[in-house]
């Protein structure tokens, strides 16, 4: 495995990141411009006073979250019914691939993008940085690529 072969990798996902995060801003957008109009006929404001300040920001958040991880999972889920993979992955040469005997379904690809998006939101983002750094200095498949018995080759 050449270095270039681990920065297209590395490259890719970040791409993919930056393509979703710019549907997701949108889908966040919408939500709280909802969130907001519908506080705003109901006489809900909130102040730092507020006993119900802190849980709804976390509720809001919370949300939000999960309006990102779906997007990101129907963002992936649309690119492989289409292209048979991510968008930035056709562009740079990338295919995920099975490792075992069992062929690469829909399904098995879509539960390896979302098992990789919550690991990298559940951890703050050290996922990214740790699996990233395993594999350009040692090789080390990251564990999303592990536990969905996944690689990724050139195509």
């Amino acid at each position: 495995m050449n270095i270039g072969f681990k920065y297209r990798r590395i490259g890719s996902f970040m791409i993919d990141l930056a393509i979703v995060r710019m549907f997701a801003q949108v889908g966040i957008d919408i939500y709280l411009g909802v969130v907001a109009y519908l506080s705003e006929g109901a006489g809900l404001s909130l102040h730092p006073e507020s006993w119900m300040a802190l849980p709804i920001l976390l509720l809001l958040s919370v949300v939000a979250l999960l309006v990102f991880i779906g997007i990101y999972v129907g963002y992936h889920w649309i690119c492989y019914k289409l292209l048979g993979n991510s968008l930035s992955r056709y562009f740079l040469h990338l295919k995920v691939v099975s490792t075992d005997s069992s062929e690469m379904t829909t399904r098995r690809y879509v539960k390896r993008e979302f098992e990789k998006i919550v690991l990298c939101i559940a951890t703050v983002g050290v996922y990214i940085f740790f699996s990233g750094a395993q594999f350009v200095a040692f090789g080390y498949l990251p564990y999303h690529d592990k536990r969905n018995k996944t690689k990724v080759v050139d195509s």
